[in-house]
């Protein structure tokens, strides 16, 4: 595999990984962050967002459209400066959320700690989603490659779960569905190789992960109303953070850059297509 190619898939993965850990890592940062949130933070948010929504953000993008066509039609100044400043204000919440949570400052005795948890926490999420897609790519290659690297996934997932520390159900709600979603990637990228196949890809991931949770939680409703203790599928924060989980991932796979470039799509709906 040429330089380029390896290393657009790496970042491609990458991409997807920190996509699928971002939910996470974003609801226990604002978790943290209601819990000492002030009006001398909001009135912070609200200065830094003004700045960011009209000058940087404005500045950058004038420089990005530097020689091209204005793309969309002009807003009105209301309007463009609501929308601007909206989000600015979420970025900067979302900011403040994770530095909250990392609480990486000098002043925090407990700083070392908080970051190492926060890295943690990352990397629990990210490991999953990076080595099935590696491995979804390796799955056009022939079968002494494919199959190893599919294996190598699976193991993967497996031992993140034991070297965290997961309990034994959650680490067998963890890989069941994981290998599910790994076989029906292989299988979309063995049949069609073009510019969609990584949102097919996304596409049959979230149906997995919806028909396994809905599954799971129906039997896990079953088991509380009858009663059983002694066997559980899921607790209640167990399955908001898996949900949350699938949805980083599935939103990765939807927003990252093409990583097939050599298969266009045409304005026709006819698609080039790069079939084994």
């Amino acid at each position: 595999m040429p330089l380029r190619s390896a290393s657009n898939g790496f970042f491609f993965a990458l991409w997807v990984a920190v996509c699928a850990a971002a939910p996470e890592f974003l609801w226990q940062g604002l978790f943290s962050l209601f819990g000492h949130f002030s009006l001398t933070d909001a009135a912070a948010a609200l200065l830094i967002g003004a700045i960011l929504a009209f000058f940087v953000e404005p500045v950058l993008e004038r420089l990005r459209g530097i020689g091209d066509a204005p793309a969309h039609a002009e807003k009105s100044p209301a309007f463009a400066a609501c929308e601007a400043l909206s989000f600015a204000v979420v970025a900067v919440c979302v900011h403040e959320a994770i530095t909250v949570y990392v609480a990486a400052s000098h002043s925090n005795e407990q700083a070392a700690e908080n970051l190492a948890r926060a890295v943690s926490l990352a990397l629990q999420w990210a490991i999953t989603p990076f080595f099935i897609t590696i491995a979804w790519m390796a799955a056009r290659g022939p079968a002494w490659i494919a199959w190893p690297v599919a294996a190598f996934a699976v193991i993967v997932s497996f031992a993140a779960g034991v070297i965290f520390g997961w309990s034994v159900h959650v680490l067998v709600t963890s890989v069941i569905p994981v290998i599910c979603v790994l076989i029906a990637g292989c299988i979309i990228v063995r049949q069609q190789w073009d510019a969609r196949t990584f949102r097919r890809c996304a596409r049959a991931t979230g149906v997995i992960a919806l028909a396994w949770l809905v599954l799971t939680g129906m039997l896990q409703v079953a088991l509380w109303l009858a009663h059983v203790q002694a066997f559980r599928i899921y607790e209640r924060s167990e399955f908001w953070s898996d949900l949350r989980f699938y949805i980083g991932w599935v939103t990765g796979l939807l927003v990252a850059p093409a990583f097939v470039t050599d298969a266009p799509l045409y304005a026709g709906g006819d698609e080039r297509r790069m079939r084994r």
